[in-house]
């Protein structure tokens, strides 16, 4: 004897039911997709604005066009190399012995110091390339 099961979402009920789940899960997709969006520009601004501040007070002189390397060390390999903690303390105490000069006074850098970490330690592991980020150019 063959046994009918019931069929699922076919009374009307059923049918409006999974109509407003379908919504609703589509509406929190959207949602997530435009905070992910709105979030990257953001961090997006911040690295454009990161790199203005770096060439600002000019660390290119020393570190090179790329902060790869010239007269000072590179701080692509620097951040790669230390801690977060050290890098940051080379950067607002400075090195005076060996030419670096300590910008905790300099609020465009202190106060964005966690801005300037991500940069170089982006750089260092591939996901922000060398060059002027997109807004910047």
């Amino acid at each position: 004897m063959v046994q009918h099961l019931p069929r699922p979402f076919t009374t009307r009920r059923s049918r409006n039911w999974l109509s407003r789940v379908s919504c609703a899960m589509l509406a929190a997709v959207v949602s997530l997709a435009l905070a992910t969006a709105a979030h990257a520009a953001q961090d997006d601004e911040a690295l454009a604005e990161t790199w203005r501040t770096l060439r600002a007070v000019d660390c290119a002189r020393c570190h090179g066009k790329d902060y790869d390397g010239l007269a000072a060390p590179s701080i692509v390999d620097y951040a790669r190399q230390v801690s977060r903690d050290r890098f940051v303390a080379a950067i607002l105490d400075g090195n005076p012995s060996r030419g670096m000069p300590a910008y905790r006074d300099n609020p465009r850098i202190a106060d964005h110091i966690d801005d300037v970490y991500r940069y170089f330690i982006g750089r260092a592991e591939g996901t922000i390339p060398s060059g002027p980020p997109p807004q910047s150019r």
